[in-house]
Protein backbone atom coordinates (compact mmCIF):
# COMPACT_ATOMS: atom_id res chain seq x y z
CA UNK A 1 0.00 0.00 0.00
CA UNK A 2 2.72 2.21 0.87
CA UNK A 3 4.54 1.11 -2.10
CA UNK A 4 1.41 2.67 -4.03
CA UNK A 5 1.43 5.96 -2.31
CA UNK A 6 4.59 6.50 -2.91
CA UNK A 7 4.31 5.57 -6.80
CA UNK A 8 1.81 8.01 -6.76
CA UNK A 9 3.48 10.81 -4.97
CA UNK A 10 6.65 10.64 -7.74
CA UNK A 11 3.98 10.14 -10.80
CA UNK A 12 2.00 13.26 -9.73
CA UNK A 13 5.42 15.00 -9.25
CA UNK A 14 6.65 14.36 -12.72
CA UNK A 15 3.59 15.56 -13.87
CA UNK A 16 4.33 18.74 -12.17
CA UNK A 17 7.63 19.13 -12.90
CA UNK A 18 7.14 18.90 -16.39
CA UNK A 19 5.69 21.65 -16.33
CA UNK A 20 7.32 25.65 -15.15
CA UNK A 21 4.90 28.17 -15.10
CA UNK A 22 5.52 31.85 -15.27
CA UNK A 23 9.36 31.52 -16.25
CA UNK A 24 10.49 34.80 -16.70
CA UNK A 25 12.95 35.10 -20.21
CA UNK A 26 14.74 38.10 -21.58
CA UNK A 27 11.93 40.19 -19.92
CA UNK A 28 9.39 37.69 -21.19
CA UNK A 29 7.47 35.27 -19.84
CA UNK A 30 6.31 31.66 -20.37
CA UNK A 31 5.01 28.17 -19.15
CA UNK A 32 7.23 25.68 -20.37
CA UNK A 33 6.60 22.12 -21.05
CA UNK A 34 9.68 19.51 -20.63
CA UNK A 35 7.46 16.70 -21.60
CA UNK A 36 6.87 18.35 -25.24
CA UNK A 37 9.85 21.06 -24.84
CA UNK A 38 7.43 23.87 -25.92
CA UNK A 39 6.43 27.41 -24.79
CA UNK A 40 3.50 29.77 -24.49
CA UNK A 41 4.21 33.15 -23.29
CA UNK A 42 1.79 33.72 -20.59
CA UNK A 43 0.19 36.17 -18.31
CA UNK A 44 2.94 38.55 -16.35
CA UNK A 45 0.66 38.51 -12.63
CA UNK A 46 -2.02 37.61 -10.40
CA UNK A 47 -3.99 41.02 -11.63
CA UNK A 48 -4.35 43.39 -14.80
CA UNK A 49 -2.74 46.01 -13.08
CA UNK A 50 0.50 43.43 -12.94
CA UNK A 51 0.67 43.07 -16.37
CA UNK A 52 3.24 45.50 -17.29
CA UNK A 53 4.46 44.99 -20.87
CA UNK A 54 5.04 48.05 -22.80
CA UNK A 55 6.54 49.17 -25.99
CA UNK A 56 7.86 46.89 -29.25
CA UNK A 57 8.08 43.37 -27.92
CA UNK A 58 9.08 40.60 -30.24
CA UNK A 59 8.76 37.04 -29.16
CA UNK A 60 11.34 34.66 -30.18
CA UNK A 61 11.12 31.25 -31.82
CA UNK A 62 12.82 29.42 -29.43
CA UNK A 63 14.04 29.88 -25.78
CA UNK A 64 16.50 28.54 -23.74
CA UNK A 65 16.30 27.50 -19.46
CA UNK A 66 18.46 25.45 -17.67
CA UNK A 67 20.20 23.67 -20.82
CA UNK A 68 17.05 23.20 -22.25
CA UNK A 69 15.66 24.85 -25.51
CA UNK A 70 12.07 24.93 -25.78
CA UNK A 71 9.65 26.64 -28.91
CA UNK A 72 7.90 29.22 -28.68
CA UNK A 73 4.45 27.58 -29.94
CA UNK A 74 1.80 29.75 -28.60
CA UNK A 75 0.17 33.00 -27.16
CA UNK A 76 -1.79 32.05 -24.13
CA UNK A 77 -5.28 32.76 -22.63
CA UNK A 78 -4.58 36.39 -21.28
CA UNK A 79 -0.94 37.36 -21.97
CA UNK A 80 -0.77 40.75 -22.91
CA UNK A 81 -4.44 41.31 -21.06
CA UNK A 82 -4.66 45.02 -21.16
CA UNK A 83 -1.69 45.95 -21.81
CA UNK A 84 -2.38 49.28 -22.92
CA UNK A 85 1.38 50.56 -23.41
CA UNK A 86 2.03 47.73 -25.72
CA UNK A 87 2.64 49.54 -29.53
CA UNK A 88 3.86 46.57 -31.69
CA UNK A 89 4.16 42.72 -31.30
CA UNK A 90 6.31 40.53 -33.60
CA UNK A 91 4.53 37.28 -33.40
CA UNK A 92 7.81 34.45 -34.74
CA UNK A 93 6.45 31.56 -37.03
CA UNK A 94 6.92 28.91 -34.96
CA UNK A 95 3.33 30.04 -32.86
CA UNK A 96 0.28 28.18 -33.77
CA UNK A 97 -2.45 29.72 -31.75
CA UNK A 98 -3.43 32.75 -30.02
CA UNK A 99 -5.41 32.07 -26.84
CA UNK A 100 -8.41 33.82 -25.80
CA UNK A 101 -7.98 37.35 -24.32
CA UNK A 102 -4.07 37.48 -25.23
CA UNK A 103 -4.71 40.94 -26.59
CA UNK A 104 -7.13 42.24 -24.83
CA UNK A 105 -7.47 46.05 -24.37
CA UNK A 106 -3.97 46.60 -25.89
CA UNK A 107 -5.25 49.95 -27.10
CA UNK A 108 -1.64 51.04 -28.74
CA UNK A 109 -1.76 48.18 -30.89
CA UNK A 110 -2.18 50.02 -34.45
CA UNK A 111 -1.49 46.59 -36.72
CA UNK A 112 -0.57 43.00 -36.37
CA UNK A 113 1.09 40.85 -38.41
CA UNK A 114 -0.21 37.13 -37.77
CA UNK A 115 2.09 34.67 -39.00
CA UNK A 116 0.67 32.04 -41.67
CA UNK A 117 1.32 29.70 -38.75
CA UNK A 118 -1.54 30.33 -36.64
CA UNK A 119 -4.36 28.22 -37.09
CA UNK A 120 -6.85 29.39 -34.47
CA UNK A 121 -6.93 32.81 -32.52
CA UNK A 122 -9.39 32.74 -29.56
CA UNK A 123 -11.99 34.41 -28.14
CA UNK A 124 -11.77 38.23 -27.30
CA UNK A 125 -8.22 37.58 -28.52
CA UNK A 126 -8.19 41.58 -29.97
CA UNK A 127 -10.89 42.64 -28.00
CA UNK A 128 -10.71 46.05 -27.31
CA UNK A 129 -8.07 46.77 -29.41
CA UNK A 130 -9.41 50.64 -30.27
CA UNK A 131 -6.30 51.58 -32.12
CA UNK A 132 -5.82 48.69 -34.12
CA UNK A 133 -6.08 50.10 -37.65
CA UNK A 134 -5.10 46.97 -39.77
CA UNK A 135 -4.74 43.25 -39.52
CA UNK A 136 -3.76 40.67 -41.90
CA UNK A 137 -5.70 37.17 -41.34
CA UNK A 138 -3.33 34.29 -43.11
CA UNK A 139 -4.65 31.41 -45.30
CA UNK A 140 -3.50 28.88 -42.06
CA UNK A 141 -6.47 30.54 -39.47
CA UNK A 142 -9.14 28.36 -39.53
CA UNK A 143 -11.09 29.62 -36.67
CA UNK A 144 -11.74 32.52 -34.71
CA UNK A 145 -13.11 32.83 -31.89
CA UNK A 146 -16.49 34.70 -30.43
CA UNK A 147 -15.93 38.21 -29.45
CA UNK A 148 -12.28 37.87 -31.04
CA UNK A 149 -12.03 41.44 -32.84
CA UNK A 150 -14.80 43.00 -30.42
CA UNK A 151 -14.93 46.95 -29.84
CA UNK A 152 -12.01 47.32 -32.41
CA UNK A 153 -13.25 50.64 -33.70
CA UNK A 154 -10.48 51.85 -35.92
CA UNK A 155 -10.42 49.06 -38.34
CA UNK A 156 -11.87 49.67 -41.66
CA UNK A 157 -11.87 46.28 -43.68
CA UNK A 158 -11.21 42.90 -43.02
CA UNK A 159 -10.68 39.78 -45.76
CA UNK A 160 -11.85 36.55 -44.34
CA UNK A 161 -9.66 33.58 -46.02
CA UNK A 162 -10.81 30.77 -47.88
CA UNK A 163 -9.68 28.69 -44.67
CA UNK A 164 -11.52 30.13 -41.90
CA UNK A 165 -14.77 27.31 -41.46
CA UNK A 166 -15.58 28.87 -38.52
CA UNK A 167 -16.68 32.38 -36.97
CA UNK A 168 -17.43 32.77 -33.19
CA UNK A 169 -21.00 34.83 -33.04
CA UNK A 170 -20.09 39.14 -32.61
CA UNK A 171 -16.55 38.22 -33.54
CA UNK A 172 -16.31 41.82 -35.09
CA UNK A 173 -18.99 43.23 -32.77
CA UNK A 174 -18.88 47.22 -32.19
CA UNK A 175 -16.51 47.40 -34.88
CA UNK A 176 -18.49 50.49 -36.02
CA UNK A 177 -15.54 51.68 -38.43
CA UNK A 178 -15.62 47.90 -40.17
CA UNK A 179 -17.50 49.28 -43.89
CA UNK A 180 -15.66 46.45 -45.92
CA UNK A 181 -15.52 42.55 -45.55
CA UNK A 182 -14.02 40.27 -47.87
CA UNK A 183 -15.43 36.81 -47.62
CA UNK A 184 -13.26 33.56 -48.96
CA UNK A 185 -14.83 30.81 -47.56
CA UNK A 186 -17.74 28.77 -48.74
CA UNK A 187 -18.59 27.44 -45.26
CA UNK A 188 -19.35 30.67 -44.01
CA UNK A 189 -21.47 32.01 -46.88
CA UNK A 190 -23.41 29.00 -47.95
CA UNK A 191 -24.42 28.17 -43.86
CA UNK A 192 -28.15 28.30 -42.93
CA UNK A 193 -28.96 30.75 -41.01
CA UNK A 194 -32.07 32.33 -39.08
CA UNK A 195 -33.72 35.37 -39.23
CA UNK A 196 -32.04 36.42 -36.04
CA UNK A 197 -28.68 35.27 -36.88
CA UNK A 198 -27.04 36.14 -39.99
CA UNK A 199 -23.60 37.72 -41.04
CA UNK A 200 -24.92 40.66 -39.57
CA UNK A 201 -24.50 38.86 -36.30
CA UNK A 202 -20.54 38.49 -37.31
CA UNK A 203 -19.69 41.76 -38.18
CA UNK A 204 -22.50 44.11 -37.49
CA UNK A 205 -25.18 45.88 -39.76
CA UNK A 206 -23.01 48.80 -40.32
CA UNK A 207 -20.76 46.93 -43.12
CA UNK A 208 -22.09 48.53 -46.63
CA UNK A 209 -19.68 46.37 -48.61
CA UNK A 210 -19.66 42.99 -49.10
CA UNK A 211 -17.10 41.04 -51.39
CA UNK A 212 -17.62 37.38 -52.19
CA UNK A 213 -14.48 35.74 -53.77
CA UNK A 214 -14.09 33.30 -56.19
CA UNK A 215 -14.78 30.15 -54.01
CA UNK A 216 -17.93 30.90 -53.04
CA UNK A 217 -20.45 28.36 -54.42
CA UNK A 218 -23.43 29.06 -53.26
CA UNK A 219 -25.39 32.00 -50.74
CA UNK A 220 -27.59 30.60 -47.90
CA UNK A 221 -30.91 31.50 -46.55
CA UNK A 222 -30.48 34.81 -44.42
CA UNK A 223 -27.15 34.73 -44.90
CA UNK A 224 -27.49 38.69 -44.97
CA UNK A 225 -30.47 39.21 -43.40
CA UNK A 226 -31.05 41.83 -41.32
CA UNK A 227 -27.59 44.00 -43.02
CA UNK A 228 -29.24 46.94 -42.89
CA UNK A 229 -26.08 49.34 -43.56
CA UNK A 230 -25.53 47.03 -46.49
CA UNK A 231 -25.09 49.23 -49.83
CA UNK A 232 -23.24 47.02 -51.98
CA UNK A 233 -22.57 43.79 -53.21
CA UNK A 234 -19.79 41.58 -55.30
CA UNK A 235 -21.07 37.85 -56.23
CA UNK A 236 -18.94 35.82 -58.26
CA UNK A 237 -19.68 33.49 -61.20
CA UNK A 238 -18.80 30.87 -59.01
CA UNK A 239 -22.15 31.18 -57.36
CA UNK A 240 -24.80 29.06 -58.48
CA UNK A 241 -27.60 29.01 -56.09
CA UNK A 242 -28.77 31.76 -53.74
CA UNK A 243 -31.41 30.60 -50.86
CA UNK A 244 -34.25 32.18 -50.00
CA UNK A 245 -34.30 35.33 -47.83
CA UNK A 246 -30.81 35.51 -48.25
CA UNK A 247 -31.12 39.64 -48.61
CA UNK A 248 -33.95 39.91 -46.33
CA UNK A 249 -34.17 43.09 -44.70
CA UNK A 250 -31.43 44.73 -46.58
CA UNK A 251 -33.40 47.79 -47.49
CA UNK A 252 -30.35 50.20 -48.05
CA UNK A 253 -28.90 47.78 -50.84
CA UNK A 254 -28.76 49.61 -54.27
CA UNK A 255 -25.85 47.58 -56.04
CA UNK A 256 -25.56 44.23 -57.10
CA UNK A 257 -22.48 43.33 -59.12
CA UNK A 258 -21.83 39.89 -60.64
CA UNK A 259 -18.65 39.25 -61.75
Amino acid sequence: MKTRLLLTLIACFLALSSHAAGTKIDGIHYNLDSSTKTASVTYTGSSSSDNTYSGDITIPASVNYSGRKYSVTSIGDDAFYKCTGLTSITIPSSVTSIGDWAFYGCKGLTSITIPSSVTSIGGWAFAGCTGLTSVTIPSSVTSIGRYAFYDCTGLTSITIPSSVTSIGDDAFYKCTGLTSVTLNNNTIASKTYTSSSSLSSIFGNQVKEYILGDEIQSIGSYAFSRCTGLTSITIPSSVTSIESSAFSGCTGLTSIKVE
